[in-house]
């Protein structure tokens, strides 16, 4: 998905020999960044490998699947593959921790990862009974599978390990000039670099370097260096420890382990294991080596090196080799002074560590945006020699990443400490003031402010002294801010209510998709075979905001062999528009497909380029040249709201007035008036794992067959027919499954269709464009951001008796779908709001135009009007909980919910708990909240479904307009048949849905998805059980396929068919508390996420399981919001900074709540719905707002440690570390030990 190794999406596992040792080996990989060619006497085993439906599923697919640990499932393949690599390469014993610790590289959107953690947990050594408990249900598969060959069981004879003679390179030689080497010896290597010239080549070992720096087109010679046996090594001594530069990191943490454990002098080498382990992940660390991220430091001085600053610090030293003989002129290198080095034809032949006596001192760090797979806002290491009594620092080694592309050591605070106790305040503060005046940090708006790396510099400096001073030293209070905060092992609780009854339904069951995603048999439009001359289509995209097209010159790239043909706006044959006006209650303006004359945003698409492949696409793309033509040369730019507000840009902004709201009556006890503003400047992308796709096939009628990625094929078919000028008719739509969606896939899903089927409308073939994540992040709209501004007065205990509130959205580039509509029902959440005036607007920016993500306007106006109460609660001096109680709406049920909710998680001791330890700490604090939500359901359109028994077996197939995404539809739909027909959950099959059956449907949206699918299933299955009422009644006994039988007999119709109605459904609320408590080290800003407590009303859930998936996922969507995702633009230029995973980060493995319980309303059936289940998708992503309010409330502690006025604060999400840091209102002149 991101091809850059930052999802886990594509792990797969490799099998060989090491080249030292001999022994055969297994390590999980990311196969986007493997080299194909390096695999040369390996193994690679895919998801496929280990276990299918028929021949048998491995343990650990089925686990995962059994656990609910699926999903969308366009993740679990990779996610198995991962931890098939870990038991292979631990032999079947791994620990919790180790499982926990090895998910990191591996994003799920979806889930939140709870489930995803315990089905791998309890294949550990030391797994909780807990979790044994839940695979009792599992049958005993060993995942034997049998070669198709021989038809007995694979024993691995198809291998190609042992079978590679490394006595013998290879070559490989292509047409463009381009040679590959796989070498296994140093002379070999240099006799390859003799040959070469001065062509540019590249040394490859794991080729993780690819994932962060894009390699060079103009790359000739690649030589593949990782079989190495020189390279690959290690020695130890009483006084070094040589590591070959091509061990990897993986390996380097191994063999640093068994160093420091059994060799003196060397202990300080736990030290780099625990940093090791926060670079990248672990299939990235399985490839990259210690050379490998050295020369990355190398090429781009830019690369914020851990590994570097580690080695620089320790005084490691570094051998080039330049010949066979292992010889350099400029041996051994200190790390800095290798980056002067010319390193044509020289490898990096090994690193030397020192040992270190007993009067040195080393500790390092890294600060990142979330807890793993991330790169370092500031990552720091120390090294401290003291004299024999330990008085007074003999030398000092104090090195810096992340300052500048040149800052390595502090030299004047090295010089500073000689001779002196840092041991001593007075020495403590001059020496933090030293560094205050030598550290100056570069501007990067895509990493954090100068101002807060400073500041994070001095801290990580301080917290190494508390760390390392004596203990008698350093006052009670802050001890703790010399540790660092320590992450137990995760664990869940479900709270639920089990139907015991023989039915399936309302029972915690697997979804039917589980396995085939698990086994990577379930199939998403990218896994779609080949057809016959195929293409590939990849978008164009423009990058002069404001700019008028004049001309497009794509004759350089249609030179290029292989490239087919290059579309724009004046190729459409129809309507330049994929937002059906028709619709007109979103769709307000045209938004075109192409861009044709002014480009309205950074990353526009402006037209695509067909080709014979994918990469040839992407890379025929960066030959066609634009030229744009500008109305004034000083047009302003607005990337984000932001800016329109900063320049009073009103032209900018539009009111919405048919979503105010106008207060009845107002309160007259005005005590204390209250004015605040709030924002979520950060948009938040929608990440689903499968990007935007689409497949169109041109059929033999004159009709087009489209396969998309879309949520509402209705508006793709009606979009595709006006664009081209064909019948609607004439677009045949399927769709299977969807890899994730969150509502990107509603209606900017038809810009990609229409683009593809334009492609392949002209060219008469079928055309495949699946956006890569890059382009996907850059020309398509994500969630509105938003700010506002308000006025309260209320009486003494905080009873609002008026409010004046403003909020405006970003809309984007465009103002189609409004989503004032959905926030205008959600901003009173559950109080009353007699005594509101509310007033909107919506800003348009130089952004792609924005659109629905999961809980669209409702998440941000539930957030506002939390935000309110906490104010309020602050200014009036109590408890938010009690101010929330003063302004419920009369008959609330949070009247009852919330003093039960706040009793069953000890909110009241856990805070009095909490606020004796933040009396008694200084740098570290805790903080806990509760927040509640009230979510309105109502339903839209219409939409069809299928029923079919077939008379041959009794078997049943279902079809409805729903699209399974990760939601568990199918499984919810299945389960609905199965009750109401009363036959096995296994007789049932669920059918893609498509144009045909499925005509006029409204879209997957709004969370009612399911449940409307599990009405019209229900509805259909009614039918055919009254028409086969009399064959049942004439024979009681007889079985289910025999009355089927009598019943297609008798000429009776076994399809029945029903199109659901919005009228036919009651609107309803679904209510939900949540908990949170976290734990913030002030020194680096970094949080822990200790419990969190979800109550969520879900009426009685149809499949627990699915429903608590959606709840744990959702919430964790949420934090995403609050705590790690941020869309970064380019202020001139309106590009996208952050447009990758390299530097867009939602939460990961373990980023989630270390104790996450979660309960659903024990029996409380919805009447408004005939299955008296409730809607679960979008309401828990409200409820992640919960953690901002208790982080807000550990701030508050240190603001008054601090001494910091007591007034209200904006903290504006994401809160990244940077502004946990500056909001607490630290000061260097209070770093000291006692």
């Amino acid at each position: 998905m991101c091809l850059e190794g930052g999802c886990g999406a594509c792990v797969v596992t490799l099998k060989g020999v090491h080249p030292v040792t001999k022994e055969k080996t297994t390590w999980a990989v990311n196969s986007c960044l493997q080299n194909i060619y390096s695999c040369h006497g390996l193994d690679i085993i895919t998801v496929e490998g280990i276990g299918s439906k028929k021949n048998g599923m491995h343990q650990v697919q089925k686990r995962l699947a059994n656990f609910n640990g699926t999903q969308c499932g366009y993740c679990s393949p990779g996610m198995v593959m991962n931890m098939y690599s870990l038991l292979e390469s631990k032999n079947g014993k791994v620990t919790m921790e180790e499982v926990e610790n090895s998910f990191g590289g591996n994003i799920c959107r979806c889930t939140g990862y709870r489930p995803i953690l315990d089905a791998f947990k309890s294949l550990a050594s030391d797994a909780d009974e807990t979790l044994l408990n839940l695979c009792k249900d599992i049958e005993d598969l060993d995942g034997t599978k049998t070669c198709p060959k021989t038809g007995t069981p694979c024993i691995g004879s198809c291998s190609a390990i042992g079978k590679v003679d490394p006595k013998h390179s290879l070559k490989l030689t292509f047409e463009d000039d381009r040679e590959w080497h796989k070498i296994y010896n140093l002379t070999e290597l240099f006799k390859v670099m003799g040959t070469i010239g001065y062509r540019p080549y590249q040394l490859v070992a794991g080729n993780p370097a690819h994932g962060v720096y894009r390699r060079s087109a103009d790359l000739k010679v690649f030589i593949d260096i990782s079989s190495v046996e020189e390279l690959r090594g290690f020695k130890v001594n009483d006084n070094t420890l040589e590591i070959g530069g091509n061990v990897t990191l993986t390996e380097a943490m191994e063999i640093f382990t068994k160093v420091a454990n059994e060799k003196k002098g060397f202990e300080s080498l736990k030290e780099f294991v625990t940093h090791i382990d926060l670079i990248a992940n672990v299939p990235v660390r399985n490839n990259g080596t210690i050379a490998g991220n050295l020369a990355l430091k190398y090429a781009n001085l830019s690369f914020p090196s851990d590994v570097f600053v580690v080695l620089e610090a320790v005084g490691a030293k570094i051998v080039l080799f330049s010949g066979a003989q292992k010889q350099d002129e400029h041996n051994p290198l200190a790390p800095s002074d290798f980056l002067n080095v010319s390193m044509r034809r020289k490898v990096i032949g090994k690193i030397i560590f020192p040992s270190l006596s007993s009067s040195f001192v080393f500790r390092s760090y890294k600060i990142m945006p979330r807890a793993q797979n991330a790169h370092s806002y500031v990552n720091a290491a120390f090294l401290l020699q003291f004299n024999e009594e330990k008085t007074f620092i003999k030398s000092a080694s104090i090195c810096f990443g992340g300052i500048d592309d040149f800052f390595d050591h502090a030299e004047k605070l090295e010089k500073f400490l000689i001779g002196k106790d840092i041991y001593l305040n007075e020495v403590l503060q001059n020496a933090c003031e030293v560094l205050e005046k030598e550290i100056k940090p570069d501007s990067d708006p895509s990493i954090s402010s100068p101002e807060f790396r400073k500041h994070l510099a001095i801290s990580l400096f301080y917290k190494f002294v508390l760390n390392t001073s004596p203990s008698d030293k350093v006052k009670s209070e802050f001890k703790l801010g010399g540790e660092t905060l320590k992450r137990e092992i995760s664990s869940g609780q479900q709270q639920i209510d089990v139907n015991e009854g023989k039915s399936k339904l309302y029972k915690r069951i697997p979804k039917v998709e589980a396995d085939i995603q698990c086994t990577g048999e379930a199939q998403y439009v990218n896994d779609i075979p080949k057809f016959e001359n195929e293409l590939h289509a990849a978008f164009v995209l423009g990058d002069k905001v404001n700019g008028r097209i004049k001309s497009i010159d794509a004759s350089e790239a249609l030179n290029i062999s292989g490239v087919v043909a290059f579309y724009a706006a004046k190729d459409i044959p129809g309507l330049n528009n994929f937002m059906p006006l028709r619709f007109k209650m979103f769709n307000l303006k045209i938004e075109e497909v192409f861009c044709r004359d002014k480009l309205l945003y950074h990353g526009q698409p402006v037209g695509i380029v067909l080709a014979e492949t994918f990469d040839l696409a992407y890379k025929a793309r960066k030959f066609i040249k634009i030229d744009y033509s500008f109305d004034h040369d000083d047009e302003p730019i607005y990337p984000t709201i932001r800016e329109v507000m900063k320049a009073k840009a009103d032209d900018r902004l539009f009111d919405v007035p048919e979503y105010y709201l106008k207060a009845s009556e107002y309160g007259n006890d005005k005590q204390h008036k209250i004015s605040g503003h709030f924002e979520i400047p950060s948009t938040q992308y929608h990440y689903s794992m499968e990007t935007q796709q689409c497949l169109v096939v041109p059929s033999e009628d004159d009709c087009l067959d489209v396969y998309s990625s879309a949520q509402w094929s209705d508006t793709n078919q009606i979009s595709i027919a006006e664009v081209l000028n064909i019948p609607v008719s004439n677009v045949n739509t399927y769709v299977r499954r969807l890899g994730g969606a969150f509502g990107g896939k509603i209606s900017r899903q038809g810009q990609i269709a229409c683009a593809a089927a334009l492609g392949s409308y002209l060219t008469k073939k079928p055309v495949r464009l699946i956006m890569s994540m890059e382009d996907n992040m850059r020309a398509i709209g994500k969630r509105f951001s938003s700010m506002s501004d308000y006025v309260a007065e209320v009486d003494n205990l905080g009873k609002i008796q008026t409010l004046k509130h403003h909020y405006i959205h970003d809309q984007g580039c465009s103002p189609n779908e409004v989503v004032q509509f959905n926030t205008s029902v959600y901003i009173g959440n559950c109080y009353n709001i007699k005594s509101w005036d509310v007033t909107t607007q919506s800003a348009l920016t130089h952004s792609a135009s924005n659109t629905w993500m999961r809980a669209p306007g409702t998440t941000d106006a539930i957030a506002m009007t939390e935000h309110v109460m906490e104010h309020i609660a602050r200014v009036v001096g109590r408890d938010p909980i009690d101010v929330r109680m003063e302004n419920l709406e009369d008959g609330s049920e949070f009247k009852t919910m919330i003093p039960t909710f706040i009793n069953d998680v000890k909110y009241r001791e856990r805070k009095a708990a909490i606020d004796k330890f933040n009396l008694k700490n200084r740098w570290v604090k805790r903080g806990i909240a509760v927040s509640p939500m009230k979510y309105f359901i109502a339903y839209f359109g219409s939409m069809h479904g299928i029923v079919s028994i077939y008379h041959g077996d009794g078997s049943v197939a279902l079809s409805t307009g729903g699209v399974e995404m990760g939601q568990g539809l199918n499984t919810k739909v299945m389960q609905v048949a199965s009750h109401v027909l009363g036959i096995p959950f296994e007789k049932i099959s669920i059918k893609p849905s498509n144009s045909l059956n499925n005509a006029n449907d409204i879209g997957s949206v709004a969370s009612v998805t399911s449940e409307v699918a599990c009405y019209i299933v229900k509805k259909c299955c009614e039918i055919l059980m009254e028409r086969m009422k009399p064959f049942k009644d004439e024979n009681p006994e007889a079985s289910w396929e025999e009355i089927v039988e009598n019943a297609f007999l008798k000429n009776t119709d076994l399809s029945a068919t029903y199109m659901y109605k919005q009228e036919e459904m009651e609107t309803y609320y679904v209510y939900g508390l949540s908990c949170a408590e976290v734990e913030v080290d002030l020194l680096t800003g970094n949080i822990l996420l200790k419990r969190v407590d979800i109550l969520e009303d879900t009426g009685e859930s149809m499949s627990p399981g699915i429903d608590i998936g959606q709840i744990e996922g959702g919430f964790v969507m949420g934090l995403g919001i609050w705590l790690t995702e941020n869309l970064i633009y380019d202020p001139k230029t309106a590009e996208l900074l952050t447009d990758r995973s390299w530097n867009y980060k939602p939460p990961g493995a373990k980023d989630i709540p270390i104790d996450f319980r979660i309960k659903l309303v024990q029996k409380k059936p919805n009447p408004c719905f005939v299955l008296r289940s409730k809607a679960v998708g979008e309401p828990p992503v409200t409820m992640g707002v919960v953690v901002s309010f208790a982080i807000r409330h550990a701030i508050d502690s240190a603001r008054k440690d601090n001494g910091c006025e007591d007034l209200w604060y904006v903290l504006s999400p994401p809160i990244s570390p940077e502004k946990i840091i500056l909001a607490a209102g630290l000061n260097i002149k209070d770093f000291k030990l006692n």
